[in-house]
């Protein structure tokens, strides 16, 4: 049973000689706009002058921000403290080429960094271990991509 849609306008940008795209997401119709850059211009041979996000860093990006914020929601109902000033996180997507020649994410990593005192450390590592099994971008994609969490958990300065 389908919980919900979400219908977004999609097109190409008029303006550009590379097929840059456009997307006006939700709630407000923001207007996000895709094409080329660096190994993946370079990739398909395209020259674009100007360089923007390909659809595979969005990608990267949603499940990575979809992450941190399931394990941040979790952390908290555990009744561990976080805060923006005690987790960050880096994400990588590690894309390879199939066989014909199209471009494909292959695996996802995000690291976090937490600042937690000792006594919740514990706790942090059980919320981590379970948490993107709670994450619906990373049950979306984890059948075709490899989505892998690491956590370095760090003691307050001073503690």
């Amino acid at each position: 049973m389908t919980a919900f849609e979400t219908t977004m306008p999609v097109r190409l940008d008029p303006a550009s000689a590379t097929l840059d795209r456009e997307v006006d997401v939700p709630p407000h119709g923001q207007t996000i706009r895709f094409g080329a850059h660096g190994a993946v211009a370079e990739h398909y041979r395209m020259r674009p002058s100007n360089p923007l996000p390909t659809t595979l860093d969005y990608l990267v990006a949603s499940v990575a921000g979809c992450l941190i914020g399931t394990f941040a929601g979790s952390l908290k109902r555990a009744r561990v403290p976080v805060s923006p000033a005690t987790l960050d996180g880096t994400a990588t997507g590690s894309v390879e080429s199939d066989d014909d020649g199209v471009l494909r994410l292959r695996r996802i990593t995000v690291r976090y960094a937490l600042e937690v005192p000792a006594e919740h450390a514990a706790a942090a590592e059980e919320v981590h271990a379970a948490h993107a099994a709670r994450c619906p971008n990373a049950r979306s994609v984890g059948g075709s991509i490899e989505v892998v969490t690491e956590l370095r958990v760090t003691q307050p300065a001073g503690a």
